[in-house]
């Protein structure tokens, strides 16, 4: 993750977004509500924004999406040499096939410094395909130009505000999408930062019976990064409202957890998460020694992980269930399943 410090100034993002692209509305989103927080002498003042359109209203009964973050390498980069690298082309092929309303991205568009010229060169043909349906959360690697102005370039007014964090309807679904740059973002994520006082106010204020949250850093994971304790409180406030699904990328696999309670215990009140960082870039299992948390024990663990096939994420969601399959590369659908709301 990279500190707000660090953050790189070689691309100013003055390039101007394809208009004919991010002028059209997406097909089947609605922007809902977006709150920002701003900080001045007497403390942070939260400020909601005018209503866009209705809470779902006219939008489909059942609507489709793929999801899935970590997607584009630089084929010039030195350190591109393997096998498993660089199939961004050939995982949005299923992608596209797939005919979604909605492309959910987890983050990390594009590695490993994410130039406009890599943008317009790699990302564009491949996943830029579903740029005109795409709700794309931010990850660490958009961070590594200043601001992230190229990611915002790129995707136009659907890069959503600067901070990183809203929420919009999709379907009879409603859609968070959060930062969970933790170090980047203003306050931080713990409770009480701006973030999750906003995502409490959202959830408690969504009238739809399902939501699903998009996020990079996955609150639980086996891979190697492993579980991003940081994102504890805003995970609570998931369950506590009973989110049914949160999406994440950032680890090089697939993995899905049962519904889980804040503490990480199997609960069928609980929140499902998702990790799929198999959009292309790279896939593999951490080696000996390479995850060190792992052995601290009570590690949480999943119902299903792969750390060998690149792929996409399918979820068909209904207005009280969802469907989920796992489109892998080389074998096809390899993890499908189906639950209801709370």
């Amino acid at each position: 993750m990279s500190n707000a410090d660090d953050l790189a100034d070689d691309e100013t993002g003055t390039e101007s977004a394809k208009a004919d692209s991010n002028a059209a509305p997406s097909r089947r989103f609605s922007r809902r509500r977006t709150i920002i927080a701003g900080v001045t002498g007497v403390g942070v003042v939260v400020a909601g924004l005018l209503l866009l359109r209705g809470c779902g209203e006219g939008q489909p009964e059942t609507v489709r999406a793929v999801a899935v973050g970590d997607m584009v390498c630089d084929p010039t980069d030195p350190g591109v040499d393997s096998e498993t690298e660089c199939k961004s082309q050939e995982v949005s092929d299923i992608a596209v096939g797939l005919n979604p309303d909605g492309f959910l991205g987890l983050g990390d568009y594009v590695y490993e410094v994410p130039k406009t010229d890599t943008y317009n060169t790699e990302y564009d043909p491949s996943w830029g395909r579903l740029r005109d349906i795409t709700l794309p959360a931010l990850g660490n690697q958009e961070y590594k130009v200043h601001k992230a102005n190229t990611f915002r370039t790129y995707f136009g007014e659907r890069a959503g505000p600067d901070q990183g964090y809203w929420s919009t309807e999709f379907g009879q679904w409603h859609v968070v999408v959060l930062n969970t740059n933790c170090t980047v973002v203003v306050g931080g994520c713990a409770a009480g930062s701006p973030q999750q006082k906003w995502l409490a106010e959202d959830l408690a204020a969504n009238p739809a019976q399902c939501t699903v949250v998009l996020m990079h850093h996955p609150r639980w994971s086996t891979g190697l990064g492993g579980p991003e304790g940081r994102l504890q409180d805003m995970f609570a406030t998931m369950v506590d409202n009973k989110v049914e699904i949160v999406l994440s990328g950032h680890e090089a696999d697939y993995e899905r957890f049962g519904t889980l309670d804040a503490d990480g215990a199997p609960s069928p009140e609980g929140t499902r998460q998702f990790v799929v960082g198999t959009g292309g870039q790279v896939v593999y299992e951490p080696g000996e020694g390479d995850a060190p948390w792992r052995n601290k024990g009570n590690m949480v663990k999943s119902e299903f992980v792969d750390f060998t096939q690149h792929g996409v994420l399918e979820l068909t969601l209904a207005p009280d269930s969802y469907d989920w399959a796992f489109h892998s590369l080389d074998n096809g659908v390899i993890d499908s399943g189906s639950a209801s709301c709370h």
